[in-house]
Parts: C-alpha cells; sequence; structure tokens
C-alpha cells in the first residue's frame, strides 16, 4: 500500500476530494461559453453523420463489409461517436506540462495521477454524454441506427470491456505524458503521435473488419485495439471471442499500468522541474 501511495505522489485518496474535484471540472465547462463546446460536438456529429452515408453507400453497391451487417456497422460507428471522450482518453497530463501547471498538483490532497483522471471525468466525459452523447441516442433511430447492443450479454461485457478499455487508456495517456516530459518544450509533439496512431491503430473510427491482408487480427492484439475495437465489437456482437477479448484487455491493462508506475516514479521529478 505504501509503495502504491508512493506512485500515486505520495498523498491519499480521498473518495470526497476525487467526487469534488469532478464536480468541480464539470462546472468549469461552460466557464467560456457555450459556444466553446459546442464546435467540437458539431464536428463529431458531422463526422458520424458521413459515415453513416458511407457506409449505407458501400451496402448499396454490394462492397465488402469485413462480414459485418449494415446495422451492425452502423451501430459500431454510433457508439464509436457516443463513448468518444472514454475510448480516445487525452488527460490533462501534458497540458499541464506546457502550461507549468503541473507543479501545483503535488500539494492538492488527490494524488496525481488520481486528479488527472478525476479532471477527465469531470471535464469531458460527464459533459460530453450529456450534451451530446445522451442526445444522440436518442435521435439516431430516426436516422436508422439502432443503438442497443447485439443482446443483453453482449451489453454486459461490453461494460466490463469499456471499464478495462478507460483503465488502458489512462495508462497509456500516462505514459505519453511522461514521454513529453523529456521532449520538454516538443511535449505536443508526443500529443501528435498519439493522436495518429490512435487514430490509425484503435479501430475508433474504421472498424478492423474492413482493414485489408488480415490486419485486423493483428491490430486487434496490439494495446490501442483494445481500448476501441474491443468493446464496440462485443457491444455489437461481431467480437469471435468477447471473454478473450475482456482477457487480453486484462492483460494489457496489468502490463501497461506496471510501466506506467515505473516511468512516472523515475520521471516525477524531472515533470516537478520542468512544470516549475
Amino acid at each position: 500500500m505504501n509503495k502504491f501511495k508512493t506512485f500515486l505522489a505520495g498523498h491519499g485518496c480521498g473518495p470526497r476530494a476525487i467526487v469534488s474535484t469532478i464536480l468541480m471540472c464539470t462546472k468549469q465547462i461552460f466557464d467560456g461559453g457555450i459556444l466553446c463546446i459546442t464546435g467540437g460536438y458539431l464536428v463529431s456529429a458531422v463526422q458520424f453523420v458521413m459515415l453513416i452515408f458511407i457506409w449505407t453507400a458501400l451496402d448499396r453497391e454490394g462492397a465488402d463489409l469485413g462480414g459485418m451487417a449494415l446495422n451492425q456497422l452502423m451501430t459500431y460507428t454510433l457508439m464509436s461517436t457516443v463513448l468518444h471522450q472514454e475510448l480516445n482518453i487525452v488527460s490533462p497530463a501534458t497540458a499541464s506540462l506546457w502550461e507549468g501547471s503541473v507543479i501545483g498538483r503535488f500539494t492538492r490532497p488527490v494524488p496525481v495521477p488520481i486528479s488527472f483522471i478525476a479532471e477527465t471525468i469531470g471535464r469531458w466525459w460527464i459533459p460530453n454524454f450529456l450534451f451530446f452523447g445522451l442526445p444522440l441516442l436518442i435521435i439516431a433511430p430516426f436516422l436508422g441506427v439502432n443503438p442497443a447492443p447485439a443482446n443483453l450479454a453482449s451489453g454486459a461485457l461490453a461494460l466490463i470491456s469499456l471499464a478495462l478499455s478507460a483503465s488502458l487508456g489512462f495508462a497509456i495517456d500516462l505514459l505519453f505524458a511522461a514521454f513529453a516530459m523529456f521532449l520538454k518544450n516538443g511535449c505536443w509533439v508526443a500529443t501528435n503521435i498519439r493522436e495518429a496512431a490512435f487514430s490509425l491503430l484503435s479501430g475508433e473510427m474504421i472498424p478492423f473488419a474492413l482493414f485489408p491482408w488480415g490486419l485486423d487480427k493483428v491490430f486487434s492484439f496490439l494495446p490501442f485495439g483494445s481500448i476501441a475495437h474491443a468493446p464496440l465489437t462485443i457491444y455489437t456482437g461481431t467480437a469471435a471471442v468477447p471473454l478473450s477479448t475482456i482477457g487480453l484487455q486484462f492483460v494489457w491493462n496489468i502490463v501497461l499500468w506496471i510501466a506506467a508506475a515505473r516511468v512516472f516514479k523515475k520521471s516525477k521529478e524531472r515533470m516537478i522541474s520542468f512544470g516549475g
């Protein structure tokens, strides 16, 4: 336990402090006005509609959809849009290095990595679901997209998979933040590399089933594949063996969290120096 607290910057982990952080960050999302967040929602909505049009056109032309039915592909795209913030996790870790605010986080009653997680939930997850995800789920049936899982079992397993996916996403984000410490003023390079890798390797936008040359099997075994591809295929009922998919996610969580803990511990002094 002592070692675990040391990794978490040497502070306790009070639930009340975490909840307060989440609520505070949720309220701050509107500090700049509603227009500051609607732009991102609009881009996501347009991307969703365009992908739906593309999948429908390909199906009409008789194109190979990688063994997926059109309704499964459309549900996959819907849920990847709704859960974008949970699948593509970008915490304030790298931004706090650039702003120099990371030093102040070591004086808070919440451990540094936990503060990043709490801020991510409050600042992006909750507002995104309330003001974009939920309305999109309600509107989806009118666009011909079924938001329901393949069956109850798939829905339950998808929730477990999503929790493991979010945990894995935070571990990867922490690793990239540690990488950014060594880049100093080039910390945004780490963010760009991460975004490029995620877009290609996660399967969030384009399902692996549509990839040629058997790349779907290769990408599905990579850590990024366990973030988006895993929960989305389980939800739509296209995962060959859902329990094996969840097992792979669990293994990647163990491996990458151990790596993140060690890297964070070694990079803590550099983080404090750079942030201050």
